[in-house]
Protein backbone atom coordinates (compact mmCIF):
# COMPACT_ATOMS: atom_id res chain seq x y z
CA UNK A 1 0.00 0.00 0.00
CA UNK A 2 1.69 3.59 -1.52
CA UNK A 3 0.50 6.30 1.26
CA UNK A 4 1.11 9.78 -0.10
CA UNK A 5 2.31 11.51 3.03
CA UNK A 6 1.42 15.07 1.06
CA UNK A 7 -2.44 14.36 2.94
CA UNK A 8 -1.57 13.04 6.29
CA UNK A 9 -0.88 15.36 9.75
CA UNK A 10 1.96 18.07 9.52
CA UNK A 11 3.59 16.28 5.91
CA UNK A 12 0.62 17.97 4.57
CA UNK A 13 0.82 21.13 2.63
CA UNK A 14 -1.47 23.96 3.58
CA UNK A 15 -2.82 25.63 1.22
CA UNK A 16 -3.49 29.44 1.25
CA UNK A 17 -6.49 30.66 -0.25
CA UNK A 18 -5.62 32.07 -3.76
CA UNK A 19 -7.35 35.50 -3.07
CA UNK A 20 -5.77 35.89 0.99
CA UNK A 21 -3.11 38.47 1.19
CA UNK A 22 0.09 38.05 2.55
CA UNK A 23 0.27 40.47 4.95
CA UNK A 24 2.63 41.12 8.60
CA UNK A 25 0.17 43.44 10.41
CA UNK A 26 2.51 46.55 12.18
CA UNK A 27 2.96 45.80 16.02
CA UNK A 28 0.98 48.81 18.06
CA UNK A 29 1.51 49.99 21.26
CA UNK A 30 -0.69 47.09 22.93
CA UNK A 31 1.20 44.68 20.67
CA UNK A 32 4.43 45.89 22.17
CA UNK A 33 3.41 46.16 25.52
CA UNK A 34 2.30 42.65 25.14
CA UNK A 35 5.20 41.30 24.12
CA UNK A 36 7.81 42.94 26.60
CA UNK A 37 5.41 41.48 29.08
CA UNK A 38 5.92 38.53 27.60
CA UNK A 39 10.12 38.78 27.44
CA UNK A 40 10.20 39.85 30.57
CA UNK A 41 8.40 36.61 31.79
CA UNK A 42 11.04 34.32 30.27
CA UNK A 43 14.08 36.09 31.64
CA UNK A 44 12.46 36.35 34.97
CA UNK A 45 11.81 32.88 34.32
CA UNK A 46 14.90 31.74 33.57
CA UNK A 47 16.78 33.90 36.34
CA UNK A 48 14.22 32.59 38.23
CA UNK A 49 14.83 29.01 37.41
CA UNK A 50 18.71 29.33 37.78
CA UNK A 51 18.74 31.13 41.24
CA UNK A 52 16.71 28.45 42.84
CA UNK A 53 17.93 25.18 41.13
CA UNK A 54 20.99 25.51 43.67
CA UNK A 55 18.36 25.74 46.74
CA UNK A 56 16.00 22.75 45.56
CA UNK A 57 15.46 19.78 47.90
CA UNK A 58 16.72 16.26 46.25
CA UNK A 59 12.84 15.95 45.87
CA UNK A 60 10.15 17.93 44.34
CA UNK A 61 6.64 17.90 43.09
CA UNK A 62 5.96 17.04 39.36
CA UNK A 63 2.57 16.68 38.92
CA UNK A 64 -0.25 18.54 40.95
CA UNK A 65 -3.73 17.12 40.56
CA UNK A 66 -7.28 19.19 39.17
CA UNK A 67 -7.63 19.99 43.39
CA UNK A 68 -3.71 21.65 42.95
CA UNK A 69 -2.54 19.31 45.58
CA UNK A 70 1.36 17.70 44.76
CA UNK A 71 0.63 14.35 43.73
CA UNK A 72 3.29 12.71 42.53
CA UNK A 73 7.26 13.79 43.38
CA UNK A 74 10.76 13.31 41.44
CA UNK A 75 14.37 14.54 41.26
CA UNK A 76 15.02 18.50 41.26
CA UNK A 77 16.60 17.97 38.09
CA UNK A 78 12.74 17.75 36.46
CA UNK A 79 12.13 21.37 37.75
CA UNK A 80 14.23 22.39 34.41
CA UNK A 81 11.47 20.98 32.61
CA UNK A 82 9.33 24.02 33.04
CA UNK A 83 11.23 26.90 32.15
CA UNK A 84 12.64 25.09 29.05
CA UNK A 85 8.86 24.03 28.28
CA UNK A 86 8.07 27.62 28.61
CA UNK A 87 10.80 28.82 26.58
CA UNK A 88 9.72 26.46 23.76
CA UNK A 89 6.05 27.79 23.89
CA UNK A 90 7.31 31.02 23.72
CA UNK A 91 9.74 30.64 20.19
CA UNK A 92 6.90 28.63 18.88
CA UNK A 93 4.42 31.18 19.40
CA UNK A 94 6.75 33.89 18.18
CA UNK A 95 7.50 32.34 14.95
CA UNK A 96 3.53 31.31 14.43
CA UNK A 97 2.15 34.64 14.68
CA UNK A 98 4.83 35.96 11.62
CA UNK A 99 2.52 33.72 9.61
CA UNK A 100 -1.10 34.80 10.05
CA UNK A 101 -1.73 34.26 6.10
CA UNK A 102 -1.98 30.82 6.94
CA UNK A 103 -4.30 30.73 10.06
CA UNK A 104 -7.20 28.98 10.13
CA UNK A 105 -10.18 32.19 10.49
CA UNK A 106 -13.89 31.39 11.47
CA UNK A 107 -14.62 34.33 8.75
CA UNK A 108 -13.37 34.47 4.80
CA UNK A 109 -10.13 36.45 4.46
CA UNK A 110 -10.47 38.82 2.13
CA UNK A 111 -8.20 41.73 0.69
CA UNK A 112 -10.89 44.35 2.54
CA UNK A 113 -9.93 42.50 6.26
CA UNK A 114 -6.96 40.72 5.68
CA UNK A 115 -5.08 43.24 8.06
CA UNK A 116 -7.69 43.86 10.59
CA UNK A 117 -8.11 39.65 10.97
CA UNK A 118 -4.27 39.09 11.29
CA UNK A 119 -3.95 41.98 13.98
CA UNK A 120 -6.45 40.30 15.93
CA UNK A 121 -5.27 36.53 15.51
CA UNK A 122 -1.62 37.58 15.85
CA UNK A 123 -2.69 39.69 18.81
CA UNK A 124 -4.34 36.80 20.81
CA UNK A 125 -1.12 34.55 20.15
CA UNK A 126 0.95 37.66 21.76
CA UNK A 127 -1.41 37.34 25.01
CA UNK A 128 -2.02 33.90 25.16
CA UNK A 129 1.80 33.68 24.69
CA UNK A 130 2.13 35.63 27.80
CA UNK A 131 -0.02 34.18 30.17
CA UNK A 132 1.02 30.81 29.12
CA UNK A 133 4.91 32.07 30.35
CA UNK A 134 3.63 33.71 33.67
CA UNK A 135 2.00 30.41 34.32
CA UNK A 136 4.86 28.19 33.82
CA UNK A 137 6.65 30.79 35.94
CA UNK A 138 3.76 30.35 38.96
CA UNK A 139 3.88 26.74 38.81
CA UNK A 140 7.28 26.23 39.20
CA UNK A 141 7.54 28.90 42.01
CA UNK A 142 4.19 26.93 43.77
CA UNK A 143 7.22 23.94 43.08
CA UNK A 144 9.41 25.60 45.08
CA UNK A 145 7.13 26.27 47.56
CA UNK A 146 5.57 23.09 48.01
CA UNK A 147 9.30 21.05 48.07
CA UNK A 148 10.34 23.64 50.55
CA UNK A 149 6.89 22.75 53.01
CA UNK A 150 5.99 26.42 52.92
CA UNK A 151 3.08 25.40 50.33
CA UNK A 152 0.69 22.40 50.29
CA UNK A 153 0.41 23.18 46.64
CA UNK A 154 -1.40 25.15 43.41
CA UNK A 155 -4.59 25.52 45.50
CA UNK A 156 -8.30 24.69 44.48
CA UNK A 157 -9.00 27.89 42.49
CA UNK A 158 -5.87 27.87 40.34
CA UNK A 159 -7.36 25.15 37.41
CA UNK A 160 -10.74 27.47 36.87
CA UNK A 161 -8.69 30.67 36.80
CA UNK A 162 -6.18 29.55 34.31
CA UNK A 163 -8.98 28.22 32.19
CA UNK A 164 -10.24 31.70 32.26
CA UNK A 165 -7.17 33.25 31.90
CA UNK A 166 -6.60 30.75 28.60
CA UNK A 167 -9.90 30.95 27.28
CA UNK A 168 -11.10 34.42 27.98
CA UNK A 169 -8.88 35.96 25.38
CA UNK A 170 -9.63 33.50 22.73
CA UNK A 171 -13.43 34.13 22.98
CA UNK A 172 -13.11 37.71 22.94
CA UNK A 173 -10.64 37.07 19.92
CA UNK A 174 -13.95 35.54 18.37
CA UNK A 175 -16.28 37.95 18.88
CA UNK A 176 -14.58 40.58 17.74
CA UNK A 177 -13.43 38.53 14.96
CA UNK A 178 -17.19 38.08 13.64
CA UNK A 179 -17.65 41.65 14.36
CA UNK A 180 -18.36 43.93 11.21
CA UNK A 181 -16.79 47.65 10.99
Amino acid sequence: MIVNRGNFGLFRRHRVEPDRPVLRPEMGPADWLIEVFALAGILFFAGYAIYNYSHLPASIPTHFNGSGKADDYGGKESFLILPGVALFIYILLTLISRVPHTFNFTVKITPANALRQYTLATRMIRVLKTVITWLFWYISYTTIQVARGVSEGLGGWFLPVILGFIFVPVIIYFLMARMKF
